[in-house]
């Protein structure tokens, strides 16, 4: 859990940017584990857990990527810099304790693909409805894990997006004739996702 900090220090916008992108990741991995058990059973298959987790893996590795980025620069570090850092690697443990029971899930998977065939005797099926239910344990915790850190990385990044909006809106209470408007200056650029699909993320 992220330790309560009063009055922390807003996120430089390029900071917020990562972040919100970090979330959406989080956010669509969530969103792909509720598609994949979308079947008759509630079950996914094997491969979409490998997959998943294999892409969970990337996202971690990208956010332990943002961190030592960030320490390894020289020189003093600002407030700002090292509230992101910890954000950063806070959100790790979300990430981590997804892909623990993503595992158990995926693991209890393959005991049911190992005995998937041969006679159906009370023991087998005794053992075939423990897995299943560890199954459905184990994939709502790796989904509440997946929200947490979203919920984390939005929640920091949406404190900057406030900040900005409310010093937006106190410029145009106080701007000048023929001052630029919004919609005529172009939005910057947003970094690109970490994109964390069949594409491995590069490090920096």
């Amino acid at each position: 859990m992220t330790p309560i900090v009063p009055n922390p220090p807003i996120p430089t916008a390029a900071d917020a940017r990562t972040m919100s992108a970090l979330a959406k990741e989080f956010t669509a991995a969530r969103r792909r584990l509720d598609q994949s058990r979308q079947t008759g059973d509630g079950l996914p298959s094997l491969t979409a857990t490998a997959n998943q987790l294999q892409s969970l893996g990337l996202l971690i590795n990208y956010l332990t990527d943002e961190v030592l980025f960030r320490i390894a620069e020289p020189g003093p570090r600002t407030p700002q810099q090292r509230r992101a850092v910890g954000i950063l690697a806070t959100v790790t443990t979300p990430a981590a304790r997804a892909v623990e029971y993503l595992a158990e899930a995926h693991g209890q998977l393959g005991f049911l693909h190992q005995y998937a065939e041969g006679p159906a005797t009370p023991i087998r099926i005794e053992m075939r409805n423990s897995a299943v239910d560890v199954i459905h344990d184990r994939l709502d915790e790796a989904r509440a894990s997946l929200q947490d850190a979203s919920d984390a990385l939005n929640l920091e990044a949406d404190r900057s997006g406030a900040l900005v909006s409310r010093a937006a809106a106190a410029r145009g209470r106080t701007t000048v004739r023929n001052a630029p408007t919004a919609s005529s200056v172009p939005p910057e650029a947003a970094p690109p996702p970490p994109g964390v699909g069949p594409v491995r993320v590069n490090g920096r």
